[in-house]
This record gives C-alpha cells, sequence and structure tokens, in this order.
C-alpha cells in the first residue's frame, strides 16, 4: 500500500481554443509529491495555475502530459477511482437558486452517493439549519460559501479534501468557526487547500506549495519555516486628518513608513497590530484606518525566491 496521497511528475495542463493561434499553457511541470495525511497549502501569483491544479488532480480537467498518481490510482486511466476517494469544494460551485437549501443538499447527496448528515451536522455548527427550508436565490455570499462546503463535507468515506477558497466571503467569526470545524473533521485526511489568508494556511496546513507564472513549481515546504521567513503578518494604512511630525508619529508608534500623505505600519505579529491599532484609534488623529493580515500569494510572489531555497 503506497504511503503517498498524491505524487506528480511533469503534470501538464493547456488549453486551446478556436481561433486562438497559440494554447496556453497553465500548468507547465507539476512534480511534487506528499505523504498521507499531509495538509498542503496551494499558492502563487496570478496566473500560477493554483485552481487549475486542483481541477486536475480532482479530474475535472484532464491533463495533458506527465504522470500523476492520486492514493496509488493513476489520474488519466483510473478518474472513477479517484473520484471515489476525494472531495473537491470550489468556490465557483452554483446552486439551483429556486430550490431551498434543503433541497439543493438532498440533489447533490444523490449526485455524490452520500448522506445528508454530514452536510446538516455542519450547518447546526454553523447555525444555519433555520434557513434550510428557503431558498438559495435568497442567500448571503457567506451563506452560499458555507452550503458549498456542506456539499463538500457530505463525502464523508474521502481520504483527499481539496478546497479551493472556500473561506472567501465569509466574515472574521464565520471563519474562525469553519477553520475549527475543518481542523476536526480533517484529522488523518490529506488536505490541498488554496487560499489567500495566511491565519487559514498557518492554522490547518503543514506544508505550503508556491508556484509560480507558467505553472512551475517553485518550492516546497513547511508552513512554519514560510511564516519564519514572513518579515511582517499585517500591514496598517492610516490617513492623518492633518500633516503630523515623524515626532507626533513616533509618539504613536516608532516604525512607520510615508507614502505621499499615507502612514503605513508594517506589525510583525497579531498581538503588534492590535497594540498599533488601538494606539491611532485612541489618537484622533486619522480620519480613515485599514488593517489587512498579509495576503499569501503576495508574500509568494515577493519572498520565495530571495527568502527561501527550493
Amino acid at each position: 500500500m503506497t504511503r503517498f496521497a498524491i505524487e506528480c511528475e511533469g503534470l501538464q495542463k493547456i488549453f486551446k481554443s478556436p481561433g486562438q493561434k497559440k494554447p496556453l499553457q497553465v500548468l507547465g511541470d507539476i512534480t511534487f509529491s506528499i505523504k498521507k495525511g499531509t495538509s498542503l497549502a496551494i499558492t502563487g501569483g496570478n496566473g500560477s495555475g493554483k485552481t487549475t491544479l486542483l481541477k486536475v488532480l480532482s479530474t475535472l480537467f484532464l491533463a495533458e502530459g506527465g504522470n500523476c498518481k492520486i492514493l496509488g490510482h493513476d489520474l488519466i486511466k483510473e478518474p472513477r477511482l479517484i473520484r471515489e476517494r476525494t472531495s473537491f469544494v470550489s468556490a465557483g460551485l452554483d446552486f439551483q437558486r429556486k430550490l431551498t437549501l434543503k433541497e439543493n443538499l438532498e440533489f447533490f447527496a444523490m449526485v455524490q452517493g452520500s448522506s445528508i448528515e454530514p452536510a446538516l451536522k455542519f450547518l447546526d455548527e454553523m447555525n444555519m439549519t433555520h434557513i434550510l427550508n428557503q431558498r438559495a436565490e435568497t442567500f448571503s455570499e457567506g451563506q452560499k460559501a458555507i452550503t458549498r462546503l456542506a456539499i463538500g463535507l457530505m463525502k464523508t468515506k474521502s481520504e483527499i479534501f481539496m478546497l479551493d477558497e472556500v473561506t472567501l466571503g465569509l466574515d472574521v467569526t464565520r471563519k474562525e468557526e469553519v477553520i475549527d470545524y475543518l481542523k476536526k473533521v480533517i484529522r488523518n485526511k490529506t488536505l490541498l487547500i488554496v487560499d489567500h489568508d495566511s491565519d487559514v494556511i498557518e492554522r490547518l496546513c503543514d506544508e505550503v506549495l508556491i508556484l509560480r507564472t507558467g505553472g512551475y513549481v517553485e518550492s516546497i515546504l513547511s508552513v512554519k519555516e514560510l511564516m519564519k521567513s514572513l518579515p511582517y503578518s499585517h500591514e496598517i494604512t492610516a490617513v492623518p486628518v492633518k500633516p503630523l511630525l515623524d515626532r507626533d508619529v513616533k509618539e504613536i508608534w516608532p516604525h512607520f513608513v510615508r507614502n505621499g500623505g499615507i502612514l503605513k505600519f508594517y506589525p510583525t505579529n497579531k498581538t503588534q497590530a492590535e497594540r498599533i491599532t488601538h494606539r491611532l484609534i485612541k489618537s484622533d488623529l486619522m480620519s480613515s484606518l485599514q488593517t489587512r493580515k498579509i495576503d499569501l500569494n503576495e508574500y509568494a510572489i515577493r519572498y520565495s525566491q530571495t527568502s527561501i531555497e527550493p
């Protein structure tokens, strides 16, 4: 029995369309392997093929070249066996909008040959069972995201879960609830996840696969190694009510960067970010304030080649 969940060598994906002189290569040479039970984040800049790679591995797209085995099954020759043992959750999954939430779940359970009960359990944890008889056309983006994940979680026998930006559209509180739930249900499972949020990756994943434009593997490394090489964790942008002298800004926080009339702060951790934000608000000197976590894709582009050896 193989101890690897996925083994890929030279995997390629090319898109061709009528009237297009040159085919578009999205995956150029994907070579990597991960052991069973590993949680892997896939990141990289736009055009690096993150979502395409998930769709190829889940058998939604057919690879044009290379070799790949998933749970010991050939990706090209045994797609049905792979689909039986994997679950793919896409942010692009749409529902029958005129059907209720429960009717949609029953439809997908029938298609997947699974039970609706795991989805109902998840929805109960998310406090969403009260909208089971509500039509999907009325759902918010957050409710749609939870529904997509509920559909994927119905395949409880899956040994590999592939999640494509499943936290997209969720507020902070809901995202925390989803992360906590996933940590329970994916225990001992193999996870492949595409997500921009560094908090999601840090808490759910063991390793990171960094792709570069054209669909090539830049490097694969541990999440701890990736986070240690991070020069800052947040970016805080503040616009002063009036021009401030450096000494005035330093009284709030000693390290900052000016960008025209805008002030930028780069805290190295969450605690520091909260402290800076609190001081900026308390100062009453800012007309606007925005704090954001570093985007993992930006990180991959900016630091993978300079700070991390493949």
